[in-house]
């Protein structure tokens, strides 16, 4: 059942859901939905009768153009940039644990100072990843009043939980 998404058994409600529910699962069992035309394609929102008439042209006409509507492309730009500050903050991390296990290698005044400029190092890393998650807290908060459901929200990055595990890495 190879590029087939499993459908979660759930208990049928009556005997024809039952029957239908055990055809479709032969019929994957088979592979009669491997290769069916269009899988993996995106969906055609302009032949979707659940949106409105104008909405389709609209939609038509920014895929024409090879544009997206302004959500879906800030949708993109915050996971973008939420991947790039996590990818950041785990690489600065990684570093002062690296920077802290090799104290142990050094002679003690030496080591004071290295602890020093970890500190600074360290206080610089917690301002600027504050500064760059505010920001994209306040562009998640825009997205949120955007998007036109629920469910496509983001949730916003709580800084200080973020920062409290850099301290923790670092000790």
């Amino acid at each position: 059942m190879q590029g087939v998404t499993r459908i979660e058994e759930k208990p049928p409600r009556d005997g024809r859901e039952r029957a239908i529910d055990q055809q479709i699962r032969e019929a994957m069992q088979r592979g009669e939905f491997d290769r069916l035309p269009g899988a993996g394609k995106p969906l055609v929102w302009e032949d979707d009768a659940h949106i409105p008439p104008d909405w389709q042209l609209a939609f038509k006409m920014l895929k024409d153009a090879g544009c997206a509507p302004e959500w879906i492309e800030q949708d993109k730009e915050i996971r973008a940039e939420r991947d790039a500050l996590a990818r950041w903050l785990e690489q600065q991390t990684r570093w002062q644990r690296e920077q802290v296990a090799a104290l142990a290698t050094r002679a003690p005044a030496d080591a004071r100072a290295v602890r020093e400029h970890l500190a600074r190092a360290r206080e610089r890393v917690r301002a600027d990843y504050r500064a760059r998650a505010t920001a994209l807290n306040r562009a998640i908060d825009a997205f949120n009043l955007q998007v036109p459901v629920v469910r496509l929200q983001h949730a916003r990055i709580r800084i200080e939980e973020e920062l409290e595990r850099l301290d923790a890495a670092c000790r």
